[in-house]
């Protein structure tokens, strides 16, 4: 996967996003099953997947429990108790999370077996109609975006470890005067241990990062005279390139034809 040629990496993915937004759910299974084997088979860590999916597998969570209690007429029941949450809604919002998580696999999958050079030289020769100016900032854009994800993400472990060092991450806790041990109000606990306060403590670091390190970049492009059209990594295609694109694409079209027809 790391050697696939970059340009059928993008319309693999292109026609992954596609059918897994349309397709039925044997489809959306089958591209979920093909990502995982090549995620195994260009050894992607666990701790590179973890980080970026883990705020999405909450939030799928969230819709499949959003979809539930959105159900009003098909309500599930507990012997004597009626649940609030419909079957019906419950299948929508699973299935509209598998969606969600299927393409977010495919599109990590890009990002852990592409180099950003390489999308970048690979997003020139596709869009080769437009201006050079637009296609070169396009490839540049994207190519810079997939580079500087890890780097946030491992900023923003720094920045939680640092909070965590100091106190600032933890919930309410005990503490010592002289009228004896005072434990703290809800409303010292709600500031000192809420989410907004983690999101605050994590929020401010991670801004002013993010800012430093675009301004290093931007630095760094104009000292060595960037351009919209500089010297790219040559994207050639390989003999293995067009099987590996065909395994890839052709059992989920040939699966949604099938049921298509059926």
């Amino acid at each position: 996967m790391h050697r696939h040629d970059a340009r059928l990496k993008l319309l693999e993915l292109l026609v992954w996003s596609v059918l897994t937004l349309v397709a039925k759910p044997p489809v959306i299974a089958l591209i979920g099953l093909i990502t995982v084997l090549m995620h195994i088979f260009a050894k992607t860590r666990l701790t590179t997947l973890r980080r970026p999916l883990g705020f999405w597998l909450i939030m799928s969570i969230a819709m499949v429990l959003v979809g539930g209690l959105s159900d009003v007429e098909s309500r599930l029941s507990l012997g004597a108790i009626t649940l609030p949450l419909g079957r019906d809604g419950l299948l929508v919002g699973t299935l509209r999370s598998a969606r969600l998580l299927v393409l977010l696999l495919a599109a990590e999958l890009l990002a852990a077996t592409t180099d950003p050079w390489d999308l970048a030289a690979a997003i020139r020769r596709i869009f080769v109609f437009l201006p050079m100016r637009w296609r070169g900032g396009l490839a540049a854009a994207i190519s810079l975006t997939l580079a500087f994800i890890p780097m946030l993400l491992d900023e923003a472990a720094t920045v939680r470890d640092a909070a965590l060092c100091r106190g600032l991450w933890g919930r309410g806790r005990k503490r010592t005067g002289r009228a004896g041990t005072i434990r703290r109000g809800f409303r010292a606990e709600l500031i000192y241990g809420g989410l907004f306060r983690r999101a605050l403590v994590l929020s401010l670091p991670m801004a002013s990062a993010a800012l430093r390190r675009a301004d290093v970049c931007a630095e760094a492009l104009l000292s060595r005279c960037y351009v919209d059209n500089p010297t790219a990594v040559q994207s050639k295609l390989a003999l293995f390139d067009l099987p590996l694109a065909l395994v890839l694409i052709t059992p989920p079209v040939a699966l949604a034809l099938l049921l298509q027809r059926i």
